[in-house]
């Protein structure tokens, strides 16, 4: 016997390795599926525990908006908000806006809100790049004050 051989170590052949490495590529070709399969489950659970949580909360959140609407209380309050209601014998005021001269006026068949100027947009397009390419006939209204 050789001396670089240990006295009860089996040989490794190479038919051995062939084998092994194909029982070990075996193995893992039947348990890659089961593994992933485990994975994705597990990726579910947790996203099912976080929206079971988040449904703990707005159940939480709903009972106590239940106990606040069997109060009298904020009903009253709610109706008060809400509605305007109020008790009889009280007054309720509505404020106008008295600068109604200053709101913008709005088209009733668009909505939209009317310009001071009764242009198309396309023409104030133009009028504005006319004045963009000739500033010297254009005069703002505020120059800027002089730095001493």
């Amino acid at each position: 016997m050789t001396g670089s051989r240990s006295a009860g170590a089996p040989m490794m052949n190479p038919r051995r390795w062939v084998a092994l490495c194909s029982l070990s590529l075996l193995l893992a070709v039947m348990l890659l599926p089961t593994l992933k399969s485990w994975y994705d489950q597990q990726q579910r659970l947790d996203e099912l525990h976080a929206q079971v949580s988040e449904q703990q909360e707005s159940v939480a959140q709903l009972r106590r908006e239940k106990h606040l609407w069997s109060t009298d209380e904020y009903v009253e309050a709610q109706a008060r908000k809400r509605l305007k209601f109020v008790r009889p014998g009280e007054r309720s005021y509505t404020v106008a806006d008295t600068d109604a001269a200053d709101a913008p006026e709005v088209d009733p068949e668009t909505g939209a809100v009317k310009g001071q100027d009764s242009q198309p947009w396309y023409d104030q397009v133009a009028s504005s790049v006319k004045d963009a390419d000739d500033p010297g006939t254009h005069v703002p209204s505020d120059p800027p004050a002089a730095q001493p």
